[in-house]
Protein backbone atom coordinates (compact mmCIF):
# COMPACT_ATOMS: atom_id res chain seq x y z
CA UNK A 1 0.00 0.00 0.00
CA UNK A 2 1.38 3.37 -1.02
CA UNK A 3 0.21 6.03 1.44
CA UNK A 4 1.09 8.73 -1.07
CA UNK A 5 -1.34 7.28 -3.60
CA UNK A 6 -4.18 9.82 -3.84
CA UNK A 7 -6.56 7.25 -5.30
CA UNK A 8 -6.04 4.74 -2.46
CA UNK A 9 -8.98 6.03 -0.41
CA UNK A 10 -11.21 6.09 -3.49
CA UNK A 11 -10.29 2.49 -4.35
CA UNK A 12 -10.77 1.46 -0.70
CA UNK A 13 -14.30 2.92 -0.74
CA UNK A 14 -15.10 1.13 -3.98
CA UNK A 15 -14.41 -2.19 -2.26
CA UNK A 16 -17.09 -1.71 0.39
CA UNK A 17 -20.80 -1.33 -0.13
CA UNK A 18 -22.19 2.05 -0.97
CA UNK A 19 -24.99 3.33 1.26
CA UNK A 20 -28.21 2.75 -0.69
CA UNK A 21 -31.48 3.94 0.89
CA UNK A 22 -33.91 1.10 1.46
CA UNK A 23 -31.26 -1.61 1.39
CA UNK A 24 -30.63 -3.86 4.38
CA UNK A 25 -27.14 -4.70 5.62
CA UNK A 26 -25.92 -7.05 8.35
CA UNK A 27 -23.11 -6.29 10.76
CA UNK A 28 -20.57 -8.79 12.07
CA UNK A 29 -23.00 -9.81 14.83
CA UNK A 30 -25.70 -10.62 12.26
CA UNK A 31 -27.86 -7.65 13.24
CA UNK A 32 -29.87 -6.04 10.45
CA UNK A 33 -29.43 -2.35 9.63
CA UNK A 34 -31.37 -0.50 6.95
CA UNK A 35 -30.11 2.63 5.25
CA UNK A 36 -32.98 5.08 5.62
CA UNK A 37 -31.45 8.26 4.20
CA UNK A 38 -28.19 9.39 2.65
CA UNK A 39 -27.63 13.09 3.25
CA UNK A 40 -25.70 15.04 0.64
CA UNK A 41 -23.86 18.32 0.76
CA UNK A 42 -23.60 19.53 -2.79
CA UNK A 43 -22.85 16.44 -4.85
CA UNK A 44 -21.03 14.56 -2.08
CA UNK A 45 -22.45 12.10 0.42
CA UNK A 46 -21.94 13.38 3.97
CA UNK A 47 -24.07 11.38 6.43
CA UNK A 48 -26.00 8.11 6.52
CA UNK A 49 -29.07 7.46 8.66
CA UNK A 50 -29.35 3.81 9.69
CA UNK A 51 -32.27 2.07 11.37
CA UNK A 52 -32.07 -1.30 13.07
CA UNK A 53 -34.80 -3.93 13.09
CA UNK A 54 -36.24 -2.48 16.35
CA UNK A 55 -36.64 0.99 14.84
CA UNK A 56 -33.70 2.64 16.61
CA UNK A 57 -31.97 5.13 14.34
CA UNK A 58 -28.40 6.32 14.30
CA UNK A 59 -26.57 8.78 12.10
CA UNK A 60 -22.98 8.26 11.00
CA UNK A 61 -20.77 10.42 8.86
CA UNK A 62 -19.65 8.98 5.55
CA UNK A 63 -16.24 8.00 6.95
CA UNK A 64 -18.04 6.19 9.79
CA UNK A 65 -20.12 4.35 7.18
CA UNK A 66 -16.99 3.04 5.52
CA UNK A 67 -15.61 1.91 8.89
CA UNK A 68 -18.70 -0.17 9.67
CA UNK A 69 -18.23 -3.80 8.79
CA UNK A 70 -21.52 -4.32 6.94
CA UNK A 71 -22.53 -6.87 4.34
CA UNK A 72 -25.32 -6.30 1.84
CA UNK A 73 -28.33 -8.32 2.95
CA UNK A 74 -30.96 -7.44 0.33
CA UNK A 75 -29.82 -8.78 -3.03
CA UNK A 76 -33.47 -9.57 -3.83
CA UNK A 77 -34.04 -5.91 -4.63
CA UNK A 78 -31.44 -6.08 -7.39
CA UNK A 79 -32.98 -9.27 -8.78
CA UNK A 80 -36.42 -7.65 -8.83
CA UNK A 81 -35.05 -4.54 -10.57
CA UNK A 82 -33.29 -6.66 -13.17
CA UNK A 83 -36.40 -8.77 -13.70
CA UNK A 84 -38.67 -5.72 -14.06
CA UNK A 85 -36.29 -4.12 -16.58
CA UNK A 86 -36.21 -7.36 -18.55
CA UNK A 87 -39.99 -7.77 -18.40
CA UNK A 88 -40.66 -4.17 -19.42
CA UNK A 89 -38.67 -4.78 -22.59
CA UNK A 90 -40.99 -7.63 -23.66
CA UNK A 91 -43.77 -6.91 -26.08
CA UNK A 92 -47.32 -8.11 -25.32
Amino acid sequence: MNLLDKNYILRKHMLVHQAIPGYWYTNILGQLQQVRVVLHEGSEQRRVVLENINGKRQTVDIEGWYQLDLTLHSPGIERRRTRSRRDSGKSS
